[in-house]
Formats: structure tokens, C-alpha cells, sequence
């Protein structure tokens, strides 16, 4: 697991009255919204006698601890202890830590690491989430899984006739166009082309005319985050999958994920396609919770990458530059 990146650890519209707990790379962090409706991020461990704060309640810009009452402002200091005489001194010890925190595309950010706030890595770009004509569901998924293969499964070019062949068909054609891999500082992307998928559901209504082939652009931004752009090759449609693949711990990853799709953008199309990328996941799952090792080895030598890997060969790359600067956990 690495520290220094912004990680979404919840949906906005999850963080509303009660204190909500969430486990980042191993830490139980506490999560409220305060008066003026940003959300705070405290240490969800009372600095008295241990207790989940989240199982206390929000008193204006406070939390209050269930066990004893001990009140805590949003910088992490106590501020009240009621077994305390009057006039006695709150121990500066009384303090919890603080995270950063960030709103984006409907998604609360949470910054775990050491770097000063101008060294940050910054939150992907996802300039469709805001813009007219295109349309946003949002949900939740969770892995029994480590959250680089998740990322790796969901960049992956080749598996689709395999494990999706409902909806990307015939084996017998399988094979992978060789493509060129941009590598940046915090991402690696590719432009593919495949058989166009099979038009199912409501795709059924939009693909009317035989299309030979589909363009997606698949990238990973460090730490594990898929943004998935494919390209319908018809009157630019398009459907833009970003998934942000959070490690509760090392066995464990929540992927937030976003659809985004500028045709059929009423409300009575998103379940279908809320549907399809559920359908996806769980085709998925039934491969990448069975990987092994569960973390993605970096050595070259213990998995045997072929040309259709190229992608994942460069999201290892950036994985180890991260290892080498010392920030794993």
C-alpha cells in the first residue's frame, strides 16, 4: 500500500448528520460534515481510552466521543472533558491527528501521507463529471483483493472475450492490435481498438448499424485508478468508466466508481447502466480474487508479461518508482 496520494473514501452524499467510520491502508478514520457543510477527517480513536469516536455524535464543529463525552474541534484538539473539575487544564496530549480532505465529482478525498499540501499528487481530471450533456451515476464495489490487481484487471485489454464474452463475444478472436503506452509521472495510458461489443440492453437502441471496430482509452493514475473512455464509433458516443480503487488494508480494496454517458442522459437509463457495470464487477471478481501473489510483483521474473500487457507493464513501473521514494506502508 503507498501513502502520499489523495484516496475516495466515500460518496458525498454519504457524509451527511452521523460520524461515519472508514479504513484507509490500515488506519479507522472517523469522517463528519460540519455547519458549514465541509467534511472533516479525524483519527477515529478517542485520545481518552480508545474509544470509535464514530460512534459518538456531531455538536456544531465537534465530535463527541460516546464513552466519556470528550468534545473535539475539527483541528483535532479537545476541548471539553466533563468529568474534569471546573478550571482544570485540558492535557495538550488531548489531540487527534487530521487529514486533508477534498470534494470532487461527487467523491470525498482524503489525503494519508507526509508530503507538504504543495507536493501532493494531484486528483485525476475528470472534466465530463461537470459537463453538460453527459450524465453521472455513482456506486460502491468491494474486493477480497489487493487494489493493484483490481487496477490492473480493470486496464486489462485481452480478458474481455474470456471473461465478459456475453458482452465482447468470440474467443476465436482474441487477439490484441499492438498499441503505443503513454507514460507520465503519475499515469499510464493507452489507445486501443477491439470488435465492437455486442449491443445489448439499451445499447440495442443506439447501435443500430454494423460499426467494424470500438477505440477505448484506458488509463491508470497512481495510486490505482481507472479511467476507462470508450468511443461507440457512433455520433460520438461515449462511456466513460473512472473507478477509484481504495485499500482498506492489504486484502481489501472498495472501488468508488463513476458511469458517465452522454446518450440516453434521463434518469430512467441509469439502470441499465448502473446494471452493467455491476455485471462487470462480478465477472471480474471471480478471477481477481483468485490471483496470486495478491499484490503485483514488480520483479519481471515471478509472472510472464506478454505484448498485450504493455499497460500493466507501466502502471509496475510507476508502482516501483513510488517503492523507491520510500513510500510504501
Amino acid at each position: 500500500m503507498l501513502k502520499n496520494f489523495w484516496y475516495a473514501v466515500g460518496l458525498s452524499s454519504q457524509i451527511i448528520g452521523q460520524p461515519r467510520p472508514v479504513t484507509l491502508l490500515g488506519h479507522k478514520i472517523v469522517l463528519y460534515r460540519n455547519p458549514a457543510g465541509a467534511v472533516v477527517a479525524l483519527e477515529d480513536r478517542c485520545a481518552h481510552r480508545g474509544a470509535a469516536l464514530s460512534g459518538g455524535w456531531v455538536e456544531g464543529d465537534c465530535l463527541r466521543c460516546p464513552y466519556h463525552g470528550w468534545e473535539y474541534q475539527s483541528d483535532g484538539s479537545c476541548i471539553e472533558i466533563p468529568a474534569n473539575q471546573p478550571n482544570v487544564v485540558i492535557p495538550k496530549r488531548a489531540r487527534l491527528a487530521t487529514y486533508p480532505v477534498q470534494e470532487q465529482y461527487g467523491l470525498v478525498w482524503l489525503f494519508l501521507g507526509d508530503l507538504p499540501a504543495p507536493e501532493h499528487p494531484p486528483i485525476p481530471p475528470l472534466p465530463e463529471y461537470d459537463a453538460p450533456d453527459w450524465r453521472a451515476i455513482h456506486g460502491e464495489a468491494v474486493w477480497n483483493a489487493h487494489f493493484t490487481r483490481v487496477t490492473e484487471g480493470n486496464m486489462d485489454s485481452s480478458h474481455a472475450p474470456f471473461v465478459h464474452s456475453a458482452f465482447f463475444g468470440n474467443r476465436d478472436e482474441a487477439q490484441v492490435e499492438d498499441y503505443q503506452v503513454d507514460l507520465q509521472p503519475w499515469s499510464v495510458s493507452a489507445l486501443t481498438v477491439s470488435k465492437p461489443p455486442k449491443p445489448v440492453g439499451l445499447l440495442k437502441l443506439l447501435l443500430k448499424r454494423h460499426r467494424p471496430t470500438t477505440s477505448a482509452i484506458l488509463t491508470a493514475y497512481l495510486p490505482g485508478i481507472n479511467r476507462i473512455d470508450v468511443d461507440f464509433k457512433f455520433q460520438g458516443y461515449r462511456f466513460i468508466y473512472f473507478g477509484a480503487n481504495t485499500p482498506v488494508d492489504e486484502n481489501t480494496t472498495i472501488t468508488r466508481w463513476i458511469g458517465l454517458r452522454n446518450f440516453f442522459t434521463a434518469a430512467w437509463a441509469d439502470g441499465n447502466s448502473r446494471s452493467n457495470v455491476i455485471k462487470t464487477y462480478l465477472e471480474d471478481r471471480h478471477v481477481i480474487e483468485t490471483m496470486r501473489p495478491k499484490i503485483v510483483p514488480f520483479d519481471g521474473k515471478t509472472e510472464v508479461l506478454v505484448a498485450s500487457d504493455a499497460l500493466q507493464v507501466g502502471y509496475r513501473k510507476l508502482l516501483k518508482q513510488c517503492v523507491d521514494r520510500g513510500w510504501m506502508i
